[in-house]
């Protein structure tokens, strides 16, 4: 077993970086009528009305996370919260739905990387 867990995991394919104009129709694609953004207080509605070197930026980023096979810990984390169910009591905790949100860079990075992993 302990030869097993040292032997080295064969990689797999790595993923094609992203281009420019896939970062930007994705971005188009967000919903900007979204209004509660993840810990890192981004909403869609910021995302799209960059400026021009925004998505630039953005792509460089982004790029970097497939490279290096990293993913920041502030993309992973989530804010959750509790959504009251109506007509329900107050008082008990099954009356509350929890949901949890995720920085919305993430979002993009994810479909994308999903979209990617279907074509391979």
């Amino acid at each position: 077993m302990e030869q097993y867990l040292a032997t080295p995991i064969q990689s797999q394919k790595h993923l094609r970086a992203f281009t420019l104009k896939e970062i930007k129709d994705e971005i188009k694609m967000l919903n900007q009528k979204e209004k509660a953004p993840g810990l890192d207080l981004i909403t869609a509605r910021m995302l799209i009305e960059l400026t021009k070197e925004g998505p630039v930026n953005l792509t460089c980023i982004l790029n970097a996370i497939l490279r290096l096979e990293y993913w920041p810990k502030s993309l992973k984390t989530a804010q959750i919260i509790m959504i009251f169910k109506p007509g329900k009591n107050p008082m008990d905790v099954s009356s509350y739905r929890p949901v949890s949100l995720l920085p919305t860079m993430s979002k993009v990075l994810e479909k994308h990387i999903l979209k990617k992993k279907k074509n391979l």
